[in-house]
């Protein structure tokens, strides 16, 4: 399913900090949309914001007609990769897609 997300005034402190200070932007129902910019001025926190990771200080970020900003994450129907490629560096791959350990498919 595809939808479009509108991000409007939205503000993102951590402290005293400002670190998105007012961002609008409007990503098209399909539309292929790139953030770039250099390190440190938001990018993951924005996605992270859209995600519901992390709080949004001030603003609206809608999917469609719905504002989102209080939806709890796991209802948001979105998901995100994240930057670093081991989300649990100590563990190792099997570890990682199977902390429990249990059996899968017949393979431990």
């Amino acid at each position: 399913m595809s939808v479009a997300i509108k991000v409007d005034h939205v503000c993102k402190k951590y402290g005293d900090n400002i670190i998105i200070p007012d961002l609008t932007a409007n990503i098209k129902n399909g539309e292929f949309f790139t953030l770039l910019g250099p390190s440190g001025c938001g990018k993951t926190t924005l996605l992270r914001m859209i995600a519901g990771f992390n709080s949004i200080e001030a603003g609206t970020i809608s999917f469609g007609d719905q504002v989102i900003n209080e939806l709890p994450t796991h209802q948001r129907n979105i998901g995100m990769v994240f930057q670093s490629y081991a989300i649990f560096p100590h563990l190792t791959v099997r570890q990682t897609g199977n902390p429990d350990g249990e059996q899968t498919c017949g393979r431990n």
